[in-house]
């Protein structure tokens, strides 16, 4: 049996506006399918934030039914109460997501205009259907700690 150490580990925490339900539905007869479509979002989620390093200990998203915004970190676009789903992750090694002179740019550069699926069960209303980590259309955002 192999016992993992925590020591060290970076904790990241995700916040997003984006249905990125993990349903488990990975086969659906039915291109259109809510639950497959929301999977989808989570599995196009998991592959931006494994393009760097291996995600460790990932806990599935969870869903505040009904956040207000304003204690969150989101775009000045989204006000109001929205469903706000939350997600974590770690990694093993520290500065993998850092570009110079900039903490976590490469993984926002990851997030970047990456396409996503709408008109699920999200309440904040996109101008594009994309992630997007910057500025006033901000939907999605990371946060991170260091285990020590």
């Amino acid at each position: 049996m192999c016992i993992m150490s925590t020591i060290g580990l970076q904790i990241f925490r995700g916040f997003s506006l984006v249905d990125i339900t993990a349903t488990g539905v990975i086969r659906d007869q039915d291109t259109d399918s809510l639950a497959r479509n929301q999977q989808r979002n989570w599995e196009t989620l998991l592959q931006c934030i494994g393009l760097r390093t291996q995600p460790l200990n990932i806990q599935s998203p969870e869903i505040a039914e009904s956040a207000d915004l304003s204690q969150y970190h989101f775009g000045d676009l989204y006000t109001g109460e929205h469903r706000v789903w939350t997600w974590a992750w770690t990694i093993e090694r520290e500065g993998v997501y850092d570009l110079p002179g900039r903490a976590n740019g490469g993984l926002l550069q990851d997030l970047e205009q990456v396409p996503i699926i709408t008109g699920l069960t999200e309440t904040a209303r996109f101008m594009l259907p994309i992630f997007y980590p910057h500025g006033t259309i901000k939907n999605i955002y990371i946060t991170q700690q260091l285990i020590e």
